[in-house]
């Protein structure tokens, strides 16, 4: 007898939920930097949508920790102070550690082709310093993996981790240049899927994700 598939919660789409999603978007490439006030007049202006909805979606960033009060008026991106830094890489090296040994088994010779090609634009995007190709391209690389990890839960609350750490690494990839970031993990995690090889690849992410948590640090753009 073939299984019955289990109907989907019906689910409004709001307008103030697609503005929620654009911000997302926005701020997981950088498009807002870390300390930087963000009103809901001006998101209502820039997205042409009414006060209400403007306000209802960064509310809900808000509530996720995404963004912050920095007072009873003002929303702010949050800068990666000592305390923020140190969780942020605790829950990441774990949360995505764990999504990556989970992924490596659900990828295959086409998964593998496509992050060496996303890896390919990364090296592209390194040599001609284009800061803004090489933080969409890293995001891409990563997310590709984790949605391969079928872990709506895990894959969720990394989405969150990212959306604080963004802003952040664009920040350094700026103050830098892309071209500094030249030996990420990237390859040794494609070597490792290559090889079948589920501890390697776990290892090769943490490790990314380590490295550019250090290039933070070391910037010294957290405030304490």
């Amino acid at each position: 007898m073939a299984a019955v598939e289990k109907p989907v919660p019906f689910q409004p789409n709001t307008m103030a939920d697609d503005l929620q999603r654009s911000l997302r978007a926005s701020l997981f490439t950088g498009a807002y930097e870390p300390g930087q006030p963000i009103s809901i007049r001006q998101i209502a202006e820039k997205y042409k949508v009414s006060i209400m909805p403007a306000r209802d979606a960064l509310r809900s960033l808000v509530a996720e920790g995404v963004l912050i009060f920095r007072d009873s008026r003002t929303i702010v991106v949050p800068e990666l102070d000592g305390e923020r830094l140190r969780d942020i890489r605790f829950a990441r090296d774990n949360l995505e550690s764990e999504l990556a040994y989970r992924a490596c088994q659900n990828m295959g010779a086409e998964e593998l082709l496509t992050l060496r090609a996303i890896d390919k634009q990364l090296d592209q995007a390194i040599a001609e310093n284009d800061t803004d190709a090489y933080v969409q391209g890293n995001h891409a690389f990563h997310f590709y993996i984790y949605r391969r990890a079928d872990s709506a839960v895990l894959h969720r609350l990394v989405e969150t981790l990212w959306l604080q750490y963004a802003p952040s690494m664009r920040k350094v990839c700026a103050m830098y240049g892309a071209s500094d970031i030249k030996h990420d993990f990237h390859r040794a995690a494609t070597a490792a899927l290559e090889a079948n090889d589920r501890n390697g690849f776990r290892k090769a992410i943490s490790d990314d994700i380590h490295q550019g948590m250090d290039f933070i640090a070391a910037a010294r753009i957290p405030v304490a």
